[in-house]
């Protein structure tokens, strides 16, 4: 049962987010201004740097370090979002885990279509890896069109037989750009997101690729050989129905996963933990889980 509380916050949010303006350039810079009222933490500290053309920043909460650190990926269907809009979630998640995190800003589509995120996910990895972080000591993460790309990020360093990160922790992960969930259509209109907006994200990043392709859409990669997975998903989510396969697919191949599913939450729930408490409760099982290694 769902508090009346985060209820009513989750209604007045989803009332906000029908009369935003559809353009794209509107859409990022709301998504931006809806995010401003969810900064970090006063005791959180962003260190901005540069990877190549790459923006990216250090997120460093009391107690973190970078003894193991979580390479994250910001949510926003791969055309809108930056570790700016993130703030409050990555420096909770920083405080909970204990690692530093090092948020990327990959590049969006339509001006970088598929594979260009991907090709920013290696790129950041690869940099973790020059600045001689081991992979037992690298932990994947991402909300959203960001936990996508943290697991296709997993099929491509298993394709260059590379050595793979401690694990990876997926907050709502989009894993199928094909669109063929069922809640897509049952959860129409008890989510934040819509079905109509997420297939035209879809078409603008895939440009005309193949929606199928498991470096877009991992619910159809060979999963076998795959780190630890911590999946977590609202029972309101349109995305449902694709995580849900998703975390079956990996369960057949042998890989070790924990789904954990939140009744009555949205999508991405967490990024609102200031006015949510079960939004701190999942980045506190986060915690638990990275604690576990």
């Amino acid at each position: 049962m769902i508090n009346p509380q985060t209820e009513q916050f989750f209604q007045v949010l989803l009332q906000k987010l029908l009369k935003r303006p559809r353009t794209l350039a509107q859409i990022r810079l709301g998504f931006e201004k809806l995010m401003a009222d969810f900064p970090a933490q006063k005791e959180v500290h962003f260190h901005p740097l540069s990877m190549g053309k790459l923006s990216a920043a250090w997120v460093h909460a009391p107690h973190s370090t970078r003894e193991r650190v979580i390479l994250f990926f910001h949510g926003g269907g791969f055309i809108a979002g930056s570790f700016n809009s993130h703030q409050d979630l990555l420096g909770r998640l920083a405080h909970s885990t204990g690692c530093d995190i090092l948020a990327v800003d990959y590049r969006l589509a339509p001006e970088h279509p598929f594979p260009a995120a991907l090709e920013d996910a290696l790129l950041s990895y690869e940099y973790l890896r020059q600045e001689k972080f081991p992979p037992p000591n690298i932990f994947l993460a991402g909300t959203s069109a960001g936990g996508g790309l943290a697991l296709s990020l997993l099929l491509k360093l298993l394709d260059r037989k590379e050595d793979l990160p401690r694990a990876a922790l997926c907050i709502c992960p989009w894993v199928d750009l094909a669109l063929t969930g069922k809640t897509l259509k049952t959860n129409e209109g008890k989510d934040l997101i819509h079905a109509e907006n997420i297939k035209a994200a879809a078409s603008t990043y895939l440009a005309g690729h193949n929606p199928k392709d498991p470096l877009a859409s991992p619910l159809y990669g060979n999963l076998k050989g795959f780190p630890p997975l911590l999946i977590q998903v609202g029972s309101r989510e349109v995305f449902l129905d694709e995580i849900e396969r998703f975390a079956q697919k990996a369960r057949d191949c042998n890989v070790q996963i924990t789904l954990q599913k939140f009744d009555e939450m949205i999508h991405t729930w967490h990024l609102f933990s200031s006015m949510v408490i079960e939004g701190r409760q999942a980045i506190e099982k986060i915690g638990e889980f990275v604690r576990s290694f």
